[in-house]
């Protein structure tokens, strides 16, 4: 059998849990990045085990993830589904990721919703700051050897995806949460407008390091101008920003942190034979 990880994966947090799972389960593995690549057309045989993993848009699988594994072929080989959220929820992502699968050929074997710093997290308002940390990974690497021992005993079949629930948060929370998106969004509607990652020119060094990352190309090449129509607004840029010359002041950072600060753990299911 062989294990393949094929990630999207802006500011690495989908990438480290993929890797973790991977370690866990004590086989090699090949790594596919598709987070800067245009076109993957990936065949797979039945006997393959694949390691899938996505950050979380808006509670469900990143739409851009979706474009560009679009081109796989499972043929019947059993999959894992990784979805990474920021510490609010990952609501019907598990759901998308594993109908995405199917459609795909590939059988959901196991689920995972693992806990990522918030692309939003700032100093001001740190959003899962850090994560995943040394508890995600180790709870990780523990999803992964229990893949490999139920995969050894032939206990490995189709899992239903249904059964995976968010930690609940407090119904304050919510209430504070689902306040400001209403709001936020009359406001909107009246504002227009795309808001946009900023750029500091006299402290950006020109390294490029930003447009090199950007999944969708949406940065010029001199740094200064970024494309609405094809930015995600994954923060990669800001992340990997050596100067602190990148920043997004996202409206929402203020509210996750107010209602989400509250530390949620990693959320796995196997199936049973």
């Amino acid at each position: 059998m062989k294990l393949s990880q094929v990630v999207f994966s802006p500011t690495g947090t989908s990438a480290r849990i993929a890797a973790a799972v991977a370690a866990g389960a004590g086989m090699s593995s090949r790594v596919i990045d598709v987070t800067r690549d245009e076109d993957c057309n990936l065949v797979f045989d039945p006997d393959d085990l694949v390691i899938i993993a996505a950050p979380v848009y808006g509670g469900h699988m990143s739409p851009k993830a979706a474009e560009r594994m679009s081109g796989m072929v499972g043929n019947g080989a059993k999959c894992v589904l990784v979805a990474v959220y920021g510490n609010r929820a990952f609501e019907n992502a598990l759901v998308d990721m594993s109908d995405f699968a199917e459609a795909h050929g590939f059988v959901p074997v196991a689920v995972g919703a693992f806990i990522g710093e918030h692309s939003y997290s700032t100093a001001v308002h740190p959003i899962a700051a850090g994560r995943p940390d040394a508890a995600d990974i180790a709870f990780a690497e523990r999803f992964g050897k229990d893949i490999a021992c139920r995969l050894e005993s032939g206990a490995l079949r189709r899992v239903d995806v249904t059964t995976i629930s968010d930690q609940p948060s407090s119904p304050e929370s919510l209430a504070m949460f689902k306040s400001f998106v209403a709001e936020y969004q009359q406001r909107k509607k009246s504002a227009g407008g795309v808001l946009l990652p900023q750029i500091d020119m006299e402290l950006c060094g020109n390294c490029g390091i930003c447009v090199d990352v950007c999944p969708t190309h949406a940065i010029s090449a001199d740094c200064r101008n970024i494309d609405p129509a094809r930015c995600i607004k994954c923060c990669a840029c800001v992340k990997s920003c050596p100067d602190s010359a990148r920043s997004f002041a996202s409206p929402f950072a203020p509210v996750l942190y107010a209602a989400f600060s509250a530390r949620k753990d990693p959320t796995v299911c196997i199936s049973d034979s």
